[in-house]
């Protein structure tokens, strides 16, 4: 558990050192219950989603709470501030030893018609018209603030709060002061209404939060199962459909998967049957042709000639079979420049000795100009083999090959005068591990499709007007010819 625990932790964009003292704490005091609880918490889409979703929620409000009440604190400093200073400059009357503000109607709630004043000394304070001049003077003393020119500062005292302004003089000094009690305590109200709205909207939003998760999540365990499903070797489609985009086209990926899958899975069912049929029939011929000359009831010369021919068939099927899993899981080798009419004429030399085994004769036609392509030489030659090959099983007597060019494309015709294609396998005679009537094992013309789509070229398969059939590959030529 706690390998694997340590696996995840490495998966995350951590640093080295973290990784190694993370794993060091828990290899020395073991996972506890809330380090377990946050694994399986943190490990699940949907819980993340519903996390990220309340963090997203809290910092914004907290955000807006701390934005409005930096806005109302500015508010109120520099309305009471300058409500002071106004009065400050009003003319007053006094009546005794106190200072009395004319009255005059303000426009909003920090005029200075709302600022009260008393007179202080060193030794004794004059009241006039204040009443809470006592215990602003007694809290002044506590905070140890000296009487000096003082411009809106702020002051709590018990359950009030003021701005005040102090104006030292001789022999009496002078107090003003601004409630506002009040409006703090409308910010607070609404604070404490911004806090219930936060928790309302966040339940809210953790419902909707938890229905938009739970909505991501049911196409994704859909999708989950259905890998899992492929991944026990069932590539049936579903016939799921989703209303998002993405998951749509990511089911219709995982379908098309399944069903390539399952064309490759029936392909290598047929590639083992025909194979071990195939290498059956030889290897039989063999052993028993092998057999009747060690007990002597065979010619001798007769029974080898039968072995070396069913030995070369063994090396064909052998070389075939190697040569498909070379073209499906090796790159083709550096392509080179060269003139195709001469991999043609040199594939026909080495062919002719099979086709004169048969009484057929091999006819070349070109047009006697070089046609250069860049191509896998090595394997260029096998697909000519192959077209040639394919056409000499089935001729009766002749075989015609044709090379030439076309505009940018060079071409390579292989006729032959046998029976032709039969019209049902047609359109399958390129395909893999497919086999026509007197068919080896479906790999040969299969491997010229791979050979000729590894080179951007086509292949395409056709039956004369009369009899035979018709071979063809195309190749781009070389730029600049």
């Amino acid at each position: 558990m706690k390998d694997k625990f340590h696996e995840s932790i490495c998966a995350v964009g951590m640093s080295k050192s973290v990784k190694n003292r993370f794993h060091e704490s828990i290899c020395a005091g073991g996972m506890s219950k809330k380090m377990k609880l946050f694994r399986k918490i943190h490990g699940k889409l949907q819980a993340h989603i519903v996390s990220v979703f309340t963090g997203l929620l809290i910092i914004s409000f907290a955000m807006i709470g701390l934005t409005f009440n930096f806005s109302v604190h500015r508010y109120i400093s520099t309305g009471a501030t300058n409500a002071l200073a106004l009065a400050r400059n009003e003319p007053a009357s006094t009546a005794g030893a106190g200072v009395i503000m004319r009255a005059v109607r303000g426009s909003h709630r920090f005029s200075y018609a709302n600022v009260q004043a008393f007179q202080f000394s060193s030794l004794f304070v004059n009241i006039s018209s204040s009443s809470n001049a006592a215990e602003i003077m007694q809290r002044l003393d506590e905070t140890r603030t000296p009487l000096t020119f003082t411009e809106g500062k702020r002051l709590r005292v018990n359950h009030q709060v003021f701005y005040i302004s102090i104006v030292p003089g001789e022999p009496y000094g002078v107090i003003y002061y601004l409630d506002v009690t009040d409006i703090i305590m409308f910010t607070l109200v609404v604070n404490r209404l911004l806090i219930g709205s936060v928790f309302m909207i966040w339940i809210l939003s953790m419902i909707i939060a938890g229905f938009l998760a739970d909505s991501m999540m049911r196409p994704l365990r859909l999708l989950r199962d259905f890998v899992r499903q492929i991944g026990r070797g069932d590539f049936t489609p579903n016939a799921h459909s989703f209303a998002n985009e993405e998951f749509d086209e990511l089911n219709q990926s995982l379908n098309s998967t399944a069903r390539q899958l399952a064309m490759y899975d029936n392909e290598q069912k047929a590639f083992f049957q025909n194979v071990s049929h195939e290498l059956r029939t030889p290897l039989m011929s063999i052993k028993s042709y092998a057999e009747g000359i060690n007990i002597g009831i065979m010619d001798s010369k007769t029974a080898s000639s039968t072995i070396i021919e069913a030995t070369d068939h063994l090396t064909e099927l052998v070389g075939d079979i190697l040569y498909v899993s070379r073209i499906d899981n090796v790159a083709p080798p550096p392509m080179e420049k060269i003139n195709l009419c001469i991999i043609v004429t040199e594939r026909i030399n080495r062919q002719k000795s099979m086709a004169e085994l048969k009484n057929v004769e091999i006819k070349y036609a070109s047009d006697n100009m070089p046609i250069i392509v860049n191509c896998a030489v090595k394997y260029i030659e096998r697909a000519v083999d192959n077209l040639i090959s394919n056409a000499i099983r089935y001729a009766k007597t002749e075989i015609i090959v044709e090379c030439y060019a076309i505009g940018s494309r060079a071409t390579i015709r292989v006729i032959d005068d046998g029976p032709g294609f039969e019209p049902d396998a047609l359109p399958h005679v390129f395909e893999r591990f497919f086999r026509g009537k007197n068919g080896l094992t479906g790999i040969g013309l299969s491997t010229v499709k791979s050979i000729t789509d590894q080179h951007k070229g086509t292949a395409a398969a056709e039956n004369g007007n009369e009899h035979g059939a018709i071979l063809t590959i195309t190749l781009p030529r070389h730029k600049g010819m």
